[in-house]
């Protein structure tokens, strides 16, 4: 586990990413398009900062625009400008990507805006300043000092965007799951995906009997029961087309066919919207369970409130994602300590750029069994 020690920046905070942004005098170039980058370019316009280019990765040049800008190559850039400010728009834990970011990195001045997947609220000076009694709160709940230092360092990262806090400390996925023990028989995964979260439960719980995965997406769905049914599991994993919510009922959901689909309610974007069942983990689940992964676009809060009797009653270890919108990083402790307190939390971060892939593991105490 990579660590640089880190301390909760200080209170009241008088700047932020956005603020620099805006008095830098650099040219702008933001790497990347989509969804991310048309995001990005609003909120710079909030602040009277303007992009004078686009780039891509080398592959993805190929002559085209995004929002009148030609899309060049980094080397076409750094060609024309002595120096320029780097944004990044978009999202990726794969290890090639990050090397290349490493890399640009090193060579010029990158910033990893924090922009929410769900919910409007940027995490800005005023966020931050806000908050902070809520952020204090949740920073002196966590349970080790690795725990503060990933709090700290995400926090610091949210209102600067240094890349340097993304790289300075971070866990491995075998570290998160050897925190959570491999005691585990029966599981829930709440956002299944594609199966892959289910893949890593049964490469990493060798006493694992039954996985309820429960996946709102249709499409998602379909890979998940198709990853089910080649791999002979249908009597283990249970999958369900549903989204994990606070009470029974449907909902319009927004599909994506990818990690970004949410309940209507919880998205900052417009997809297409379908009609969805949505469940309490309390109706869906009636048996003893070990352990609960939430990973629900935003809806994190929901599927707590709706698995408050299953938590009470057997007291799982959870992994709740954290990233989804601006408030989770210390929400979602919050939560948790006021409503269970007998569990222990944690903080852990696998290496993504931005800093997605937060997760709060909630450990029940042996003591209170």
């Amino acid at each position: 586990m990579p660590y640089k020690r880190y301390k909760l920046p200080e209170y009241p905070t008088k700047s932020d990413m956005w603020e620099k942004i805006a008095s830098d005098s650099r040219p702008i170039a933001v790497y990347g398009m989509g969804n991310g980058a048309d995001k990005l370019f609003s909120h710079l316009e909030k602040y009277g900062a303007h992009v004078s280019e686009v780039f891509a990765s080398d592959g993805f040049v190929r002559g085209h625009s995004f929002r009148g800008f030609k899309v060049k190559s980094l080397s076409d850039i750094a060609s024309e400008y002595e120096d320029f400010l780097i944004l990044l728009s978009f999202a990726s834990n794969r290890e090639e990507v990050i090397e290349m970011l490493k890399k640009i990195n090193s060579e010029h001045t990158m910033l990893v805006p924090d922009m929410p997947v769900a919910g409007e609220e940027y995490f800005d000076k005023d966020f931050y300043n806000n908050n902070y009694e809520n952020i204090i709160k949740a920073y002196e709940s966590l349970a080790d000092e690795d725990s503060k230092n990933a709090f700290a360092a995400i926090i610091n990262y949210k209102l600067f965007g240094d890349a340097e806090y993304l790289l300075n400390c971070y866990s491995d996925t075998s570290e998160i799951y050897k925190l959570i023990g491999s005691d585990i028989r029966c599981a829930v995964d709440a956002g299944a995906y594609n199966g892959d979260t289910v893949r890593e439960m049964l490469s990493y719980f060798s006493k694992l009997e039954k996985v309820y995965a429960i996946e709102p997406d249709k499409r998602n769905y379909k890979k998940l029961s198709r990853y089910v049914e080649e791999n002979l599991l249908s009597e283990k994993v249970l999958s369900y087309n549903a989204a994990v919510w606070s009470e029974d009922s449907s909902g319009e959901f927004k599909g994506s066919g990818n990690r970004n689909s949410s309940v209507a309610s919880t998205a900052s974007y417009e997809v297409r919207a379908e009609e969805i069942p949505l469940v309490k983990i309390d109706s869906a689940v009636n048996e003893k369970v070990d352990y609960i992964k939430y990973d629900v676009e935003g809806a994190e809060m929901e599927a707590l409130i709706g698995s408050f009797g299953t938590i009470e009653k057997y007291r799982p270890t959870l992994l709740i994602s954290a990233y989804h919108r601006s408030e989770d990083i210390f929400s979602l402790i919050n939560y948790m300590r006021e409503k269970h307190p007998y569990y222990s939390l944690y903080i852990r971060r696998t290496m993504c750029f931005p800093a997605w892939e937060i997760a709060i593991i909630a450990i029940p105490n042996k003591s209170n069994e």
